[in-house]
């Protein structure tokens, strides 16, 4: 069962603590340490739960950004801190003296900055600067070529780390959407405890789209154990957009010592990092042999190819079919290869020793021990929003956004904007409304905007995009008035909106009003202009509405 819940009806220390882990639950080390004797000194103080952690419970990650605070680090210091690093490992970089591999730390470094710069510079700062420009590669560099040492990978346990990859066919190719041959392409969630297959499914290529899909359908899967659970892909863009939703994932069902989703992406160029999925794309190449079977009245012609392993290649065969990337979906031969997997006795290696388990059971039997939670659909299905295609912008004092010259008012999530400085955020588009969203790499889903633009026709058809996203109640009234033969004015529903319209006094206001909007409608001269005067005299009645309800002695529901 899903976990959301809540929280105001428990005891305010019970409050306090799972919005505090909300708040330092993707910190570590000493970083999580001392946020979180800050925040106890404070609330042993004061009794009060501190403010910043309330915003936490919202999904609002305040930091030095938003707080107007300076870089911790200049331009300057990051550039000569990483001229340093890189030198280091360099003999022959006069940029920086050579360091052995075994001194070659950052609180070396950090010396020789502040002694460089004649100021104190955070260091903890320079740790961060290393993780984001992955320079552990030039501190770990050996001193010499050595020779990686024989060994095995430690076993994992089960839902500990789950990897995701994308494979792509070797000996079939088929048309795609603009007649261009192409080899269909799979992305898998994959456990490695279990080597259980939750998902997979075809695509032609790993877009932020295609894994936003992919992702939400293995949220959806089943239940999850309540633990820590590592999510590893590889370093693709598409990939690297999963860090949005999961933190937002994080947000909402993440609880002190239950549920917590880590993205542990692999490194630059790693395959180890993901050797069991890797290796299991052994079988899935040999499983094109079957769909080739299957389609063998669809083959057009043959062509010589190349498969590569390493630096290897080796000639083969590729086989072009006449079948679409659906038409090999709903034959349901990947799902075929799936179950086959999940279902058939495997021999595996675990610590060295070769063991045998058929991961569809190992799976149940492991769950069948954990308490464990469920996602809420309608939530999950959301994250969609996420793939699309983002740019920078801001959200004046005014709650509005100038985006490709026309301004869209901020109708879901007002509040989470300040009113005395714009805020800097970046926003995706799709049909004519902006979804907006936290400017760091992680940021999460914070409101949605309109356009302003007044619409020329009343709309008798909807247009449906191919990933549907749930209406805010704006768009829901909107939609309303339209089947009801009115022009919508955005701009003027957004203020009536502000004012305090919503879907059901919408349909109530329409529903007392319909007689009078057709007599209006049948003295007109001009047949053209009736959606927009059926809007204009909704507009009216509500304001005389809203005024009878605010007058004294009125009740205030419809």
């Amino acid at each position: 069962m899903a976990i959301e819940q809540d929280i105001s009806t428990l005891s305010l220390d019970d409050q306090f603590m799972i919005l505090l882990h909300k708040k330092i639950m993707n910190k570590t080390g000493s970083a999580k340490r001392r946020a979180k004797k800050y925040y106890v000194d404070q609330y042993k103080k004061t009794g009060i739960i501190p403010k910043p952690l309330l915003l936490a419970g919202r999904g609002i990650m305040e930091g030095r950004k938003c707080s107007g605070r300076p870089r911790a680090l200049s331009c300057d210091v990051k550039n000569r801190f990483i001229q340093m690093v890189k030198a280091a490992c360099d003999a022959d970089d006069d940029n920086f003296i050579y360091v052995t591999r075994k001194a070659r730390k950052i609180t070396i470094f950090h010396q020789f900055l502040e002694e460089e710069f004649e100021k104190k510079i955070s260091i903890h700062a320079l740790y961060r600067l290393v993780r984001q420009e992955n320079l552990h590669l030039y501190l770990k560099k050996p001193d010499f070529d050595e020779l990686p040492a024989k060994g095995f990978f430690n076993p994992e346990d089960i839902f500990d780390l789950v990897q995701v990859d994308g494979c792509s066919f070797q000996y079939i190719k088929i048309k795609d959407e603009n007649g261009k041959w192409r080899k269909p392409q799979v992305i898998e969630f994959y456990d490695t405890g279990s080597r259980y297959m939750f998902v997979l499914e075809l695509y032609f290529s790993e877009t932020s789209l295609n894994a936003l899909d992919l992702f939400t359908r293995f949220l959806l899967y089943g239940p999850f154990p309540k633990k820590r659970i590592r999510l590893r892909p590889d370093r693709a863009k598409g990939f690297l957009n999963l860090k949005r939703p999961i933190h937002e994932l994080n947000i909402k069902y993440s609880l002190p010592d239950g549920f917590y989703m880590e993205p542990d992406f692999t490194g630059p160029r790693s395959p180890k990092h993901k050797v069991h999925l890797e290796s299991s794309h052994r079988s899935l190449h040999h499983f094109e042999i079957r769909i080739i079977k299957k389609f063998a009245d669809k083959i057009l012609k043959t062509e010589p190819g190349w498969a590569f392993k390493g630096n290897k290649k080796e000639p083969i065969v590729v086989t072009f079919l006449d079948i679409s990337l659906d038409q090999l979906r709903h034959s349901r031969m990947l799902e075929l290869y799936r179950r086959q997997h999940n279902e058939s006795l495997h021999r595996f290696t675990e610590a060295g020793k070769s063991v045998k388990w058929v991961p569809r059971e190992k799976l149940a039997a492991y769950l069948s021990d954990q308490d464990t939670l469920a996602f809420d659909p309608d939530h999950v299905q959301g994250f969609i929003r996420y793939g699309f295609d983002k740019r920078k912008a801001v959200v004046s004092t005014q709650k509005t956004i100038t985006y490709d010259k026309q301004k869209y008012t901020v109708v879901v999530g007002a509040e989470k904007f300040s009113s005395h400085k714009s805020t800097p955020v970046q926003v995706s588009c799709c049909n004519n409304k902006l979804y907006i969203f936290e400017p760091q790499k992680d940021g999460v889903f914070l409101g949605e905007a309109l356009c302003q633009q007044r619409s020329e026709k009343p709309k008798s058809v909807v247009e449906k995009s191919e990933k549907r996203l749930k209406q805010n109640e704006v768009e829901q009234i909107a939609a309303y008035l339209e089947a009801r033969q009115m022009s919508v004015d955005m701009k003027s529903l957004i203020a009536c909106y502000r004012n305090g319209l919503t879907f059901d006094i919408a349909k109530a206001v329409f529903e007392n009003n319909t007689k009078r909007y057709d007599r209006l409608v049948a003295k007109l001269d001009e047949p053209d202009r009736a959606g927009f005067v059926r809007f204009n005299a909704f507009a009216i009645d509500y304001y005389r509405y809203r005024r009878n309800q605010l007058a004294p002695g009125k009740a205030s529901g419809p």
